[in-house]
């Protein structure tokens, strides 16, 4: 992968155990985007050990450090929907969820999390037909916002709807 951020040496340095390497990271956020308080978005790493997925930000007025087991993680589920890519890590009470903008790097960290849960080359669960429907319909009405505003033409309006509309 490319050169380690921050928040990477300084896990690396403070948190990572006696015999515990890092097997996968990325760069990204927990939390929303303009979200405020115990929702607000922190932008930091997601690092997989061979033991535990981690979320870690080192920051000024302290740090984040959210991990769960590997074999606590009963579920992975994965969606993207115009470049923005989540994954969702569930544990029988807990979750996870990490946001990013790489393909390739997401892929990488959900290989490395199957791998440690032994669980290789297993299938990945998709979002949930509701969930696929509504993120669609969220989309259709931000394209109609745009072509209403003037940004998109009637051309490019209908383009990407008939895109959003195959993915049904």
């Amino acid at each position: 992968m490319a050169t380690e951020p921050k928040h990477v040496r300084k896990f690396r340095d403070k948190h990572l155990q006696s015999a515990e390497q890092i097997e996968a990271w990325g760069d990204g956020y927990i939390g929303e985007m303009m979200g405020s308080g115990k929702n607000a978005q922190k932008n930091g790493v997601l690092l997989v050990t061979g033991s535990r997925v981690v979320f870690y930000r080192a920051g000024i007025f302290g740090e984040v450090n959210e991990s769960i087991p590997l074999k606590s993680i009963t579920s992975i589920e994965r969606t993207s929907f115009m470049g923005h890519r989540t994954i969702r890590m569930h544990t029988s009470h807990d979750s996870l969820e990490f946001k990013s903008f790489k393909k390739e790097q997401d892929q990488a960290l959900v290989e490395a999390i199957e791998a440690g849960r032994g669980h290789a080359g297993a299938p990945i669960a998709a979002a949930s037909a509701p969930e696929v429907v509504n993120d669609l319909m969220v989309a259709l009405s931000k394209l109609a916002d745009l072509k209403s505003d003037g940004v998109l033409t009637e051309e490019e309006f209908s383009k990407k709807k008939a895109e959003l509309l195959a993915r049904l």
